[in-house]
C-alpha cells in the first residue's frame, strides 16, 4: 500500500474534459476511521486535474474522486510524521501551538514580492532566511507595484481572455508550480508561509477582479495550497486601501476560508490604520501599527492573539515608516513580546539595485536580525506558560484589603469613567513590559535608564536574578537565592531587561 508521511501530502492525478473551470468542489472524500475530509479538485494542465489531501490522522485513509458520471476509488497509509514536522499552526489561547501540540513562537518578516524575482534572487533569499531567526514570512500571491518594486515579473497567476483581462479559469501553472516549490523549500527549513491574497500596490488589473472572479482565485488556492502544512492564509495587506473591495466582499473571503479549507489553516486580514471588525473566520489580529502599547487593548477587545505584523522597518529610506535604527527594531520586538503580541521584522535599506529585503528578499544588511535571534532563544528556553501583566483601571497603588483604600479605589474608577474613552486606555496600556508565569518573571525597561529598581518576587522558594542588555546580547547574573521585595543596582542605560527564575 501506498504510503505518506502525516502533515505530508498525498496527490491524485486524473483527465477531465475541459467544461470544467479552475476548480472543481467537493471532488473527493477521505475517510479514516469515523473521520472525513472533502477537498476540491484544481486545473493542473490540458484536462488535467488534481486532488490535493494532507493526512493529519496516523492509518488507513479511504478515498473516492466523483466526478460527473465517473468514480476513482483508492487508498493509502498514513505513517508518523517526519521529523521536525509538526503540522499547521493553531492558536491557543493568546498564542499559537503545531497542530501536535508543540509550541510555536512565531517571529516572522516580510518580503512582499520575493516570488516575483529570478529564480537566483529566490535562492539567495531562501538561503538568507535558512540562517535568520525567522519562522514566519508575508507574502504576496500576486506581484507588488510600488517604489523601489517595479520590475515585472518573468510569470503571472493567470492568463489573459482576448480581451485583456485576467482570465481566473486558466491559470498559469508555471507561476502555481514555482509557488509550490517555495512553500515547500520554507516548509524543509522550517518557516510558515502567511500568504497576501490581496493587496492594492497594483498597475496590472488583479486588484480590480470582480467578486466572482476574485472567489474562483481564492477557491483555486485552497484547492491547491492548503494541503501544504505550513500556509497561512492572509486576506489582504492594507485592506482599507483596496479599494473596489467592500467589507462584505472581505467577509465572503472570510467565510469562503472557514467553510472550504479543510485543514482549517490560520486567517487574518492586514489593516492600513483601522483593524478590521472581529468576525467569526479570523484566527487572529495582523496589526500593522507603531503603537504596541495597545496590545493589551486589542487582546481584550478581540480575544485573539496579536500580531504586530508590520510596526516599521530598519533601513534609511526616504519613507518614515523605512528608516528605523537596528536598536528601534530589536525594541519593538521586546516591546511587542512583552506587551504578550508576536512581532514581524523588516528591512530597507537603500541600494542603487533596488533589491531591498521588504520587497524583493536577497540578502540582510542591518543589525537587528541577530538580536532578534538572542530573543527568540531567550524566550524559547523560558518555562511555563506566561502571560502579560495586567493593569486594572484603578489605581495602582491601592490595598483593596483595607476598606478605607477599597473605598478611595471605588472613587478612583469613578473619576477614570468620567475621562474620555481614549485617555483610559492610554492609561491601561502603560502596564509594566512584563511577561511571566510561575517560574519566571521578565521586565523590559526599554528606553528607561533607572540606577536601580525594586522588583517583588513571591516567597514561595528562592529566585535569582539576570541582566540583559537586548543590544550587546549579553546575560549576567545579579544576586540569587532571593524573594519578596528586593532592590537592584542598574547600569542606568536604555535596553536593559531583567529575568527572575525561580531556583
Amino acid at each position: 500500500m501506498v504510503q505518506e508521511g502525516k502533515y505530508g501530502i498525498y496527490e491524485i492525478s486524473f483527465k477531465e474534459s475541459g467544461m470544467y473551470g479552475a476548480v472543481i468542489p467537493d471532488a473527493a472524500v477521505f475517510r479514516c476511521g469515523g473521520d472525513e475530509i472533502k477537498t476540491a479538485a484544481y486545473k493542473a494542465g490540458k484536462d488535467i486535474y488534481k486532488v490535493r489531501f494532507m493526512p493529519v490522522k496516523e492509518g488507513v485513509w479511504d478515498y473516492i474522486i466523483r466526478i460527473g458520471n465517473k468514480e476513482i476509488t483508492g487508498s493509502f497509509e498514513c505513517t508518523e510524521n517526519a521529523e521536525g514536522i509538526h503540522g499547521p499552526v493553531r492558536t491557543k489561547g493568546e498564542g499559537f501551538v503545531y497542530d501536535d501540540g508543540s509550541r510555536f513562537l512565531p517571529f516572522g518578516t516580510t518580503c512582499y514580492a520575493w516570488l516575483h524575482q529570478t529564480e537566483e534572487l529566490r535562492a539567495e533569499t531562501l538561503h538568507t532566511l535558512e540562517n535568520a531567526p525567522f519562522n514566519k514570512i508575508r507574502m504576496c500571491i500576486f506581484p507588488k507595484s510600488m517604489p523601489y518594486n517595479n520590475n515585472d515579473p518573468e510569470v503571472y497567476p493567470f492568463r489573459k481572455k482576448e480581451d485583456g483581462r485576467w482570465d481566473v479559469n486558466d491559470p498559469d501553472l508555471k507561476f502555481w508550480d514555482m509557488l509550490d516549490e517555495q512553500i515547500i523549500r520554507l516548509k524543509r527549513i522550517g518557516i510558515e508561509a502567511d500568504l497576501i491574497l490581496f493587496h492594492p500596490y497594483d498597475r496590472w488589473g488583479f486588484a480590480e477582479l470582480t467578486q466572482e472572479e476574485s472567489c474562483t482565485y481564492l477557491r483555486y488556492c485552497i484547492a491547491r495550497l492548503s494541503a501544504h502544512s505550513n500556509v497561512w492564509w492572509s486576506l489582504a495587506n492594507e485592506y482599507e486601501m483596496v479599494h473596489a473591495k467592500t467589507l462584505e466582499n472581505w467577509d465572503e473571503y472570510g467565510e469562503i476560508l472557514l467553510a472550504e479549507d479543510p485543514y482549517r489553516h490560520l486567517i487574518s486580514i492586514h489593516n492600513f490604520l483601522q483593524l478590521y471588525p472581529k468576525k467569526r473566520w479570523m484566527t487572529h489580529c495582523s496589526v500593522q501599527s507603531g503603537d504596541i502599547n495597545r496590545i493589551l487593548l486589542w487582546k481584550e477587545q478581540y480575544g485573539l492573539p496579536v500580531m504586530i505584523d508590520e510596526c516599521g522597518y530598519e533601513g534609511n529610506i526616504e519613507y518614515e515608516w523605512g528608516n528605523l535604527t537596528g536598536f528601534e527594531m530589536v525594541h519593538r520586538f521586546w516591546q511587542t513580546m512583552c506587551r504578550g503580541g508576536f512581532c514581524t521584522h523588516g528591512e530597507t535599506f537603500h541600494r542603487e539595485d533596488e533589491v531591498l529585503w521588504w520587497a524583493k528578499g536577497g540578502k540582510l544588511y542591518g543589525e537587528s536580525a541577530p538580536r532578534i535571534a538572542f530573543l527568540r532563544e531567550l524566550l524559547e528556553s523560558l518555562p511555563g506558560e506566561w502571560k502579560p501583566i495586567r493593569r486594572r483601571i484603578g489605581n495602582p497603588n491601592a490595598d483593596l484589603s483595607d476598606p478605607a483604600e477599597a473605598e478611595s479605589e471605588k472613587k478612583f474608577k469613578e473619576m477614570m469613567e468620567r475621562f474620555p474613552q481614549d485617555i483610559q486606555e492610554g492609561f491601561y496600556a502603560q502596564t509594566p513590559l512584563q511577561i511571566e508565569s510561575g517560574q519566571f518573571r521578565l521586565l523590559y525597561l526599554g528606553h528607561a535608564c533607572p540606577s536601580r529598581m525594586h522588583m517583588q518576587l513571591p516567597d514561595d522558594g528562592s529566585w535569582k536574578v539576570e541582566l540583559i542588555d537586548v543590544w550587546n546580547m549579553t546575560r549576567n547574573l545579579l544576586i540569587e537565592g532571593v524573594r519578596g521585595n528586593i532592590c537592584l543596582g542598574l547600569p542606568a542605560k536604555e535596553g536593559m531587561a531583567l529575568l527572575a527564575v525561580k531556583e
